[in-house]
């Protein structure tokens, strides 16, 4: 990249827009002197940084840059012992501390831009030297009285003392002899000391000094002699007061020595900072993006816009290079756009490389590119004395003999300024030449032998800037694939040159230009007839999609309306089971209380079978089951086993795999239940109690469940009634503790069926209250 091709493709105007922005005067130079990154790594670094301060910007209330300075020159202004800063510069430091810190600390709290933390990294901690500096200078700038005790003493000498100083003049001015003399009877000050302003003509009267006179001379200013001491007393606290201030900025300037470099990388984060605002202000306010710049050879921009043209007026444009062919060739009349293409290109491309945002789509592609060139515009040189074309070619020699693979070569009306047969070879040549180095290029012509050249060419695309014939005007939109006319004939048709001209000039063309012509208006009809089958086919897909999307939502609702009456089956299912249960659990309390009356047993045992089959019935109408899947029985006949619909424990004693049932016997109920309602019980080794089924063994008056089960614990509760009954107890102590209530609510519903159990009661004071029932035994 050079020089020559910064400027015409107006590089340092698009700085200056970014300069406006700028708040550091010595970041004006740094800005103007930005050059494309040699570091792809750094660029990329730089590029998500702009694009973390973009959206700090946009959503977070941006960075507050009013006050920046560069206080790296401060610091390097007091380098040398006995320098010192002044109150102002101070004040500078001060704030610049301040604003980097608050704003670390906002970026901290919002927990995002991650990219813009890790650049700022982890800043000093400079409070101490802010707070400093706050207790001696105030915000007019200027020196606290309380920045020390001999200057707080000194100022309030001088506030005395000039208090003396104006009761003197006011004395002065009451004397009714001397009551036309003064002026105004205003007190002023001449070479530092108090004086008052006297008509010349009484000058006389007043004994004193004159220090001045007025333009037309008739006012003098004169200090009175009785203020004279009192003035000389003044001139000696101003003294005291200009060495006591030296020494406090002396004293100030040595602790910012001190703290030198931790000053120094605050001052560059500044710096920086506000180049990085200015980039990024620009950025949000042109309406740009950071594209993606990788080592892939491809330049892809998506609704590129020219940022130096108004925005109300450019016409995106979107072009690719590098993935099927590493030439554009654009073509088309004169003011049609293709010089402002190729500088777009350019520029973005520039900007890009250099980490500055760029007016496309945040989905545009742009290469590391080791070098830009451009030859762009009429360069004639007249000190030089060259033609057109010999400026033309001066810079394309230099561009041949420095471009690489990894270029971008921007050639504007290649070949133009000669004749047009040999200009037309010439361009061809540059163009194989291109071609073989394999390097990027976007190249525009008017030349009908290129365009045929660049169509036939498999590596060349070409493209053209829309015209519109009937208007007579340019439209600036770029058609790729489709090379432009030569709309020269039928312009001056349109503008009124005689029919026989026109004629006549068309039979001076070439029968080999006239086939290129015809070749590019088929072209352009064949074009326009896919672009309107391209549009036909967008609706069509646009139709669909919303057919699809109605249909989706339909098939949504009728889902909906499914899941809500399964819902309400299984809700009712629920209900009726509930309602079943508890029937169930009535009929078994009646027969375990009514044990003697054996035939009402029977009956009851048997509505009790009629209303487990009816309640397998319902619940199989109700909820639809997948009936294919059978249940296997976990158990086998003599297991004993939990009966969840009468919360009881039973003993097996008939298996039916096909109606997947079993005969159970819980006391001397017997039943038929299905497996779903039937709870497998592990029966455990009591360690405590060494129980046997046979003979009397040793038990405590208290059993502890806590932790456990329901049905864990109301099984092991009926083990433990067994040995205590053994025993002979009549009372026990069954803990249970008070927790969610389950367990207790379980257990004392067991308590109430219980064959074991007279009575019980809660656990009175120092019993265990809720946590503790006591059972009174048979």
């Amino acid at each position: 990249m050079n020089a020559h091709s910064y400027k015409i493709l107006e590089f340092d105007k698009l700085k200056e827009k970014i300069l406006e922005n700028i708040v550091i005067d010595e970041n004006r130079d740094r800005l103007m002197d930005l050059v494309p990154y040699k570091d792809l790594s750094a660029l990329n670094n730089e590029l998500k940084t702009v694009k973390d301060f973009m959206d700090l910007i946009e959503f977070d209330g941006g960075f507050e840059s009013i006050g920046l300075k560069n206080i790296c020159i401060l610091m390097d202004k007091i380098k040398l012992i006995g320098t010192y800063l002044d109150a102002d510069e101070l004040w500078d430091i001060n704030v610049n501390l301040r604003l980097l810190r608050v704003f670390k600390n906002r970026l901290d709290d919002l927990g995002k831009y991650k990219h813009l933390r890790e650049v700022l990294g982890n800043l000093p901690n400079l409070k101490n030297i802010e707070d400093i500096i706050n207790k001696t200078v105030d915000i007019e700038r200027q020196i606290k009285d309380e920045a020390s005790l001999d200057l707080r003493d000194i100022r309030l000498h001088k506030k005395t003392l000039n208090m003396n100083i104006k009761r003197k003049f006011e004395e002065l001015f009451e004397e009714s002899s001397l009551s036309n003399a003064f002026q105004d009877r205003i007190i002023t000050e001449r070479d530092g000391r108090m004086v008052t302003a006297v008509k010349y003509d009484f000058k006389g009267q007043i004994k004193g000094i004159e220090h001045d006179r007025s333009a037309s001379g008739q006012t003098v200013f004169i200090e009175p002699l009785s203020i004279v001491s009192l003035n000389n007393k003044m001139r000696e606290l101003e003294s005291k007061e200009k060495e006591e201030i030296r020494k406090i900025l002396l004293r100030i300037s040595e602790l910012l020595r001190n703290n030198r470099d931790d000053i120094i990388h605050v001052g560059e984060k500044i710096i920086y900072l506000d180049i990085l605002n200015a980039k990024s202000i620009y950025g949000v306010e042109n309406k740009c993006n950071v594209p993606s710049v990788s080592n892939k050879e491809i330049l892809s921009l998506e609704q590129a816009r020219h940022p130096l043209i108004d925005s109300d007026k450019v016409v995106p444009l979107s072009f690719e290079i590098g993935k099927d062919y590493n030439i554009l060739l654009i073509t088309g009349p004169n003011t049609g756009g293709k010089t402002v293409a190729l500088k777009t290109a350019g520029l973005l491309t520039l900007m890009a490389l250099s980490g500055i945002p760029i007016p496309a789509s945040e989905n545009s592609k742009i290469s590391f590119f080791e070098g830009i060139f451009a030859d762009i515009g009429d360069e004639q040189s007249i000190e030089q004395s060259l033609s057109s074309f010999s400026a033309h070619l001066k810079n394309i020699k230099e561009i041949l003999e420095n471009l690489t693979k990894n270029s971008l070569v921007l050639l504007d009306e290649l070949g133009s300024g000669t004749d047009p047969i040999e200009g037309s070879a010439f361009a061809m040549s540059v163009i194989d030449y291109l071609l073989e180095k394999k390097c990027k290029a976007f190249i525009t012509t008017h030349y009908s032998q290129v365009k045929a050249y660049g169509y036939n060419e498999p590596n060349i695309e070409t493209a053209s800037m829309e015209f519109n014939t009937d208007t007579l005007s340019p439209t600036y939109k770029l058609l790729i694939g489709i090379p432009g006319e030569s709309n020269a004939l039928t312009i001056a048709s349109r503008m009124g040159i005689a029919d026989e001209i026109i004629v006549k000039a068309k039979n001076y063309i070439s029968e080999d230009n006239k086939k290129v012509e015809k070749m590019i208006e088929n072209i352009k009809n064949k074009s326009q007839e896919l672009d309107i089958l391209r549009e036909r086919i967008t609706r069509v897909e646009e139709e669909a999609k919303i057919d699809r999307e109605r249909a989706k939502q339909e098939m949504l609702l009728v889902e909906k309306q499914k899941s809500e009456i399964i819902k309400k089956a299984y809700e009712d299912a629920e209900k009726m089971m509930n309602e079943m249960r508890a029937k169930a659990s009535a009929l078994v309390e009646k027969i375990q209380r009514e044990e003697n009356k054996k035939e009402d047993a029977q009956k009851l045992q048997k509505s009790l079978n009629m209303l487990s089959s009816a309640l397998r019935e319902e619940k199989n109408k109700t909820v639809e089951v997948a009936k294919n899947i059978k249940r296997k029985a976990d158990f086998k006949i003599g297991d004993r086993v939990f009966v969840k619909n009468i919360n009881q424990f039973a003993n097996v004693l008939k298996i039916n795999v096909a109606k997947e049932s079993a005969h159970v016997q819980a006391g001397i109920l017997k039943l038929e239940v299905p497996f779903d309602e039937i709870k497998i019980v592990e029966e455990k080794k009591e360690k405590v109690y060494n129980v046997t089924s046979h003979k009397k063994s040793p038990v405590k008056y208290e059993i502890d469940l806590r932790g456990k089960m329901v049905d864990e614990a109301i099984y092991e509760l009926e083990t433990y009634f067994d040995r205590a009954t053994l025993n002979s107890y009549t009372e026990v102590y069954v803990i249970h503790g008070k927790g969610t209530g389950a367990l207790r609510e379980g257990i004392l519903k067991y308590l109430k069926t219980s064959r074991y159990v007279k009575d019980f009661r809660i656990g009175g004071h120092g019993e265990g209250g809720l946590g503790c029932t006591v059972v009174s035994l048979k």
